[in-house]
């Protein structure tokens, strides 16, 4: 993170710090998303040449703060952790002190900072001021970090159903092609679901029963999809999917996810679909789009025909 790189900077100028590192838990805002390891990041002065980081990770995994008391300075034989003691001892370091960093009064990792030598310009007092104020600054600039991924987060998603509205897919579209290019065996099918009748449907039963379907054809697809897929609403009653499939083949999973929709709308309504293949009928976004339009029109088309013809 640019953000540690210009806090370690400001670190070595102003409180004398001879080496550290940032430890940090990243804090993952989509639903269902699991929680990430604490890690390291931004090793900086007499540690950046470290060959042997692995005692400290494996302290991390442990304890976010490794366990010692927090907000002070100590001489190395006074750290109560033998292990992190024996580590600091062989990187020649002096006096070492952890700095918890907070997110929402809870402790999201910290700042490491070590010194190799006695420092004689900073009295106790302002070498611990100015940690406390550069710990403070760090907790405040991830706080704001966070706010705007989370917002940006907001932007992506569709209020009404949760899915992701084309923002979102489209920004989670270059995944899908890295994952292709990572496994060629399979394929991505992009479908698009479109509710039959909906204004109708809106007229007939007022906009909050039509609010209903909406929310009952998303939470639907989204049963029928795995986490690596994608599920969006991209217009009002038109609702996109993004899938993996082991054949060249769009029908078996739309037609599925079509026929699971009808059978919980329990014929108030129902959707027509279409869909595409990346790769065989496009290879962009746009293109594999297009033909899922088309073949979704094809098969509003038909439906419609065979409920005012129906076989029998």
């Amino acid at each position: 993170m640019e953000l540690f790189e210009f806090a370690a900077d400001a670190l070595t100028r102003l409180v004398a710090i001879d080496g550290g590192f940032f430890i940090y838990r990243k804090r993952g805002i989509e639903t269902g998303a699991e929680p990430q390891a604490p890690a390291l990041y931004h090793v900086f002065g007499a540690f950046a040449d470290c060959a042997e980081m692995a005692p400290i990770e494996a302290l991390v995994k442990e304890d976010l703060t490794l366990g010692v008391p927090l907000e002070r300075w100590m001489l190395v034989e006074d750290v109560p952790h033998e292990a992190l003691r024996a580590w600091l001892e062989s990187q020649s370091v002096l006096e070492f002190g952890v700095w918890p960093l907070y997110s929402r009064e809870e402790i999201r990792g910290a700042v490491v900072v070590a010194r190799t030598r006695p420092v004689m310009h900073l009295t106790w007092e302002t070498s611990h001021a100015l940690m406390e104020a550069c710990a403070a600054q760090i907790s405040l600039a991830l706080d704001m970090i966070m706010a705007l991924r989370v917002a940006e987060h907001a932007s992506q998603r569709d209020l009404l159903t949760g899915a992701w509205n084309r923002l979102g897919i489209e920004r989670r579209w270059p995944r899908v092609l890295d994952r292709l290019r990572g496994d060629p065996r399979r394929y991505a099918i992009l479908g698009i679901l479109d509710v039959d009748h909906f204004k109708q449907i809106n007229d007939t039963y007022g906009h909050p029963f039509g609010d209903r379907v909406l929310r009952l054809v998303a939470q639907t697809l989204r049963d029928q999809t795995t986490p690596d897929e994608l599920v969006g609403r991209i217009g009002g009653d038109e609702f996109i999917v993004v899938a993996w499939t082991d054949a060249p083949d769009w029908r078996p999973r739309l037609f599925d996810m079509q026929n699971e929709i009808d059978s919980r709308l329990n014929g108030a309504c129902g959707v027509s679909v279409g869909g595409s293949v990346l790769g065989l009928d496009g290879d962009t976004f746009d293109d594999c789009y297009t033909i899922a339009d088309e073949r979704l029109y094809e098969n509003k088309r038909l439906r419609k025909q065979n409920f005012e013809n129906p076989v029998g």
